[in-house]
């Protein structure tokens, strides 16, 4: 299956390290997402027992899904933001 198109998909609302995102379980497609926002792909482990572990620009392994945000998330300078508990919220 192809990347979703943005504006057709259906979000969910999350909080990364205190920073309100929309959150679906499918690829979107970068070109979708409007100008200005942000978007992430989250990645689980395996060991993580299917709750997110990374969020990254791109994720090929263990894709769990893609985060979208007004602002940037705090990656780090290897270009992962890795998740502790309480950084990934349901809202």
């Amino acid at each position: 299956m192809g990347r979703l198109d943005y504006k057709t998909e259906h979000f969910q609302k999350v909080s990364v390290c205190g920073i309100r995102c929309e959150f679906s379980d499918m690829r979107i497609d970068r070109s979708t997402v409007p100008e200005g926002r942000y978007q992430y792909e989250v990645a689980g482990d395996d060991d993580s027992g299917g709750d997110p572990a990374r969020v990254r620009v791109g994720i090929l392994v263990n894709f769990f899904g893609t985060l979208i945000s007004d602002q940037p998330l705090p990656i780090g300078n290897d270009g992962v933001l890795w998740l502790g508990d309480g950084d990934f919220v349901w809202l």
